[in-house]
């Protein structure tokens, strides 16, 4: 076996462990949301594009006769991706927003199978190998879309000053896969596994540094909100100026809420007193 060979065999492994990692890379960011029971402020797009990038992989990796370790990465990915988003369908409270996407992304993929199918049948006229450049145009494009998803809630990001919503763990896992894949692809000398990957590392590292600049912040026990009620104006001279109540609302968080909504029933009638209205 020559040197060119081990380093291919090496890297093949490395690839596939590197790959399982980004596949349950959410898993962590999944965990708190379990306990929360809500997604917060994290996008869907990260699991929808790993299933949807994972299914076209799928396809290319087949035509191009890479079973490992491409397809059977892939084939992992379809599958905990497609796990993942039903959990955060089953947590976020944008359920129709969630769906819209669902269903943006189901098209898609119903269209790369059609063509697929066709492609392999000979009903487009493409050769073998052109309909593997086709389906590794198609890989680049939805690759970079996967590695950027984190990166949707930028905007917010800086508004906001927190990464909460960029899962972190994904962000570091994706630059080392991206690298071993970017190392992998020039041993075999395959320009579609390594743009994207290429990108992808790119993108990670935009990713972390962003992290770091605006660390994630600790969930409270509760935030307070302070608000202003105003009066209703009359025409006294004593009442010219709106009358004005200041308000403190405690809104705890949903840990919190959820021990405390126990205690709750412990709490006698008689504890609730009634607040006189601002215009009383």
């Amino acid at each position: 076996m020559s040197g060119s060979d081990t380093a291919i065999l090496v890297f093949k492994v490395v690839t596939i462990v590197t790959t399982i990692l980004m596949r349950v890379s959410l898993l962590p960011d999944f965990q708190r949301m379990r306990k929360m029971k809500s997604t917060g402020d994290m996008s869907v797009l990260p699991c929808v594009l790993l299933y949807a990038n994972c299914y076209l992989l799928c396809w290319y990796s087949y035509v191009v006769d890479n079973i490992i370790p491409l397809f059977l990465t892939a084939a992992l990915g379809v599958i905990s991706g497609a796990i993942l988003a039903v959990f955060f369908y089953k947590w976020t409270a944008h359920k129709r927003d969630v769906m819209k996407v669902f269903v943006v992304s189901g098209v898609v993929m119903l269209l790369e199978t059609i063509y697929g199918l066709v492609a392999l049948l000979g009903w487009t006229g493409q050769s073998h190998s052109s309909t593997g450049t086709t389906l590794g145009v198609l890989v680049i494009i939805s690759s970079v879309g996967l590695y950027a998803s984190p990166m949707a809630t930028i905007r917010h990001v800086i508004r906001t000053k927190t990464s909460s919503s960029m899962p972190f763990t994904m962000g570091v896992v994706n630059v080392i896969n991206s690298f071993c894949w970017v190392v992998y692809a020039v041993l075999v000398d395959d320009i579609f596994i390594l743009v994207p990957n290429a990108s992808g590392a790119l993108l990670g590292s935009i990713q972390l540094v962003l992290t770091f600049i605006y660390p994630r912040k600790a969930p409270s026990e509760g935030q307070i909100i302070s608000a202003t009620i105003v009066g209703p104006r009359t025409g006294s001279i004593n009442s010219a100026c709106a009358e004005q109540a200041s308000l403190s609302v405690v809104v705890p968080s949903p840990a919190h809420d959820s021990r405390e909504s126990r205690k709750s029933g412990a709490v006698e009638g008689s504890n609730f007193v009634a607040l006189r209205s601002p215009e009383a």
